[in-house]
C-alpha cells in the first residue's frame, strides 16, 4: 500500500463533490500501469476505486479520453476480457478483484481551504464495512491517491466508525508498518514463560522496543 499526495487538489462540494486534480493523477497512473511491460507481459489487472459517483465518471471521461488518443489502451478494457479496467465507488465496488488498485480519496480542502468531516457513506451506519470492502480489492499493490491525509481527520468532530477507520487507513497507507506500530497498545501483561522472556530481551539487545502481551 502507498500514499500518492495531491497538495494542489480541490473537493468540489455541493453538486460537484469532485477533485479534478486527484482524478488527473489517478489517471495518469493508471495510464502507466498500463503501458508497463512488467503489467502487460505478466497479464496483470487494474481497477479504480473511488468514494462517490461523480468521482467515478470524472476519471471514467478521463479514461476514455486517453483510449480515443490511444487504441492500443483498448487491450485493457474489452468486455471479452476476464478482468478488464473498471471504474466503480465505495457502493457498489463489492465482489470485484484487480492485482493493481488505484483508491481515490476524493474528499479534502475546498476552495477555502476548510475541511468538512463529512466523507459521506462512512458517516452513516456501517460505513466502516464499506470502507473494508474498498481497500480489500487489490492482490498485488493498492496505490491512495489523496488531497485529504490522515491529519487532517479530526476524530473529535465525528464519531463515526468508518471516518476513524478511514484516518488509520490513511496512517498505513502514509507510514506503512510504522503505522501500525504506533497504535499497538500493550495490555502491561507479564511474560508467561522464560521462553518468552529471553525472546524479548534478545530483541532489546538488538534495539527493538518490546511489549509483552499486546494481545
Amino acid at each position: 500500500v502507498e500514499y500518492f499526495n495531491v497538495p494542489d487538489g480541490v473537493y468540489e462540494k455541493g453538486k460537484g463533490r469532485i477533485n479534478r486534480e486527484e482524478a488527473r493523477a489517478v489517471v495518469d497512473a493508471a495510464l502507466r500501469w498500463l503501458r508497463d511491460p512488467e503489467f502487460v507481459r505478466n497479464n496483470w489487472s487494474l481497477g479504480v476505486v473511488t468514494f462517490n459517483q461523480q468521482q467515478q465518471m470524472l476519471i471514467e471521461d478521463l479514461l476514455d479520453e486517453a483510449r480515443r488518443k490511444d487504441p492500443e489502451l483498448e487491450n485493457h478494457f474489452g468486455s471479452e476480457l476476464t478482468e478488464p479496467v473498471f471504474v466503480k465507488n465505495l457502493e457498489n465496488v463489492q465482489g470485484d478483484e484487480r492485482d493493481i488498485i488505484l483508491f481515490s480519496a476524493t474528499y479534502g480542502p475546498d476552495a477555502a481551504g476548510k475541511i468538512s468531516m463529512n466523507f459521506g457513506p462512512l458517516n452513516k451506519q456501517g460505513g466502516e464495512r464499506r470502507l473494508n470492502v474498498a481497500i480489500t480489492r487489490a492482490r498485488r499493490a493498492m496505490q491512495v491517491f489523496g488531497t485529504l491525509k490522515a491529519e487532517h481527520i479530526d476524530l473529535s468532530r465525528t464519531n463515526a466508525e468508518g471516518v476513524r477507520d478511514f484516518k488509520h487507513f490513511l496512517e498505513f497507507a502514509e507510514l506503512g508498518s510504522r503505522a501500525l506500530a504506533e497504535i499497538a497498545v500493550p495490555t502491561h501483561g507479564d511474560y508467561e514463560s522464560i521462553f518468552e522472556q529471553e525472546v524479548a530481551e534478545e530483541l532489546q539487545k538488538r534495539g527493538w522496543v518490546v511489549h509483552p502481551q499486546v494481545g
